[in-house]
């Protein structure tokens, strides 16, 4: 092993990455001066026991999005960030509904309907790709804490997309040429506390059987009740067919589950600096990561809302090895799983893994 091969050159997907919590914290301080928002708090390298500390930078930086230029510079910026941490393929989370709704300040909405802010997110994505050669797909997110009928319209808006075709875009990317899917998962996000997944089974049947669409809930990060992660990443499989778990560290508190897991090739989403940040884990040497890849788990790793959590891809990357003693073989092993468990085109897969064996060769 050498500890001196280039985090930044190991080439990587990232798959656990929250749009408006990838904005880069100069962007928030600029919109929110420009468009008379108030500049939320710093909250970069803070501890908090919930998300209630983070919710109102997290609100600010959707406030802040009033126009429609605001959000192609935002995904502009995400792609540039995700190509200087040596990332080819991408899937944020992106709410087409949120930008479609009348705002609680009174604004205007950005769109009219779910179908035109998908279709700007789309084109905006082929943009950024063009323009930094990084591929994004997107993850169609639906919030948990909102009704169940919300999240099947959301489910059929984004089905009909995808079987209509409308959903392909131009690549970026040197190693695909042509069009791919600009749309490639289906998740489910927020508060787990009170909200849990049964009521969305149906929601995301539809995503998986119609579409063809990864199923990447959030599960297993903060127990919804005591002692129960473990139980929400089993939900999240049973009633909603988890391909991809983002997070899912709280299985490691269930031996049978964890068996399931590997059995059924589960990918967990791990985001290392959110879940110290959460107190998810007491610290780095507590953490679950290297406990789950001893037990062939496959995870990958993300950044998850870099603007609320202060780390960056690589920075979580360098973490796994400084802090949890990861070498660059276990390293590697998360990056790969990161094209092997995403919707990128296979052609991009395929490149990305012998890119990872060139870069371990290094």
């Amino acid at each position: 092993m050498s500890a001196t091969r280039d985090l930044r050159a190991l080439p990587k997907a990232h798959l656990h990455l929250h749009l408006e919590g990838a904005m880069r914290r100069e962007t928030l301080e600029e919109l929110c001066v420009h468009h008379g928002v108030p500049i939320p708090p710093d909250t970069r390298g803070q501890h908090f026991d919930n998300f209630l500390g983070f919710v109102e930078t997290y609100f600010a930086a959707g406030r802040c999005l009033v126009e429609r230029e605001d959000l192609a510079r935002l995904i502009l910026e995400v792609a540039e960030d995700a190509a200087a941490h040596g990332a080819w393929w991408i899937e944020p989370a992106f709410d087409a509904e949120r930008f479609s709704v009348p705002r609680a300040d009174g604004r205007p909405s950005l769109f009219s309907s779910q179908e035109e802010g998908w279709e700007f997110a789309l084109e905006a994505a082929a943009a950024a790709s063009r323009a930094t050669g990084v591929g994004i797909g997107w993850l169609s997110a639906i919030d948990r804490s909102r009704p169940p009928e919300e999240g099947m319209e959301r489910a059929r808006v984004t089905v009909d997309l995808v079987r209509s075709g409308r959903h392909m875009i131009a690549s970026g990317m040197p190693s695909h040429a042509g069009r791919h899917a600009g749309i490639v998962a289906f998740g489910l996000h927020g508060n787990e506390e009170g909200f849990p997944p049964e009521p969305f089974a149906d929601a995301f049947r539809l995503a998986r059987d119609e579409a063809g669409l990864i199923s990447a809930p959030h599960a297993g990060e903060i127990a919804p009740w005591p002692d129960g992660g473990a139980a929400s990443v089993r939900d999240a499989m049973d009633h909603l067919g988890a391909a991809r778990i983002l997070h899912g560290v709280l299985a490691i508190e269930d031996e049978a589950l964890i068996d399931r897991l590997g059995e059924a090739d589960v990918c967990l989403d791990v985001c290392p600096s959110s879940n110290l940040l959460l107190n998810v884990f007491p610290d780095s040497a507590a953490h679950a990561l290297p406990r789950l890849l001893e037990a062939g788990i496959a995870c990958d790793l993300g950044s998850d809302d870099p603007l609320l959590f202060g780390p960056d891809l690589v920075e979580e990357f360098v973490l796994a090895r400084e802090e949890m003693g990861l070498d660059d073989a276990a390293l590697a092993g998360m990056a790969r799983n990161s094209f092997d468990h995403s919707g990128a085109p296979e052609e991009v897969k395929v490149a990305g893994r012998a890119a990872i064996e060139a870069w371990l060769e290094g």
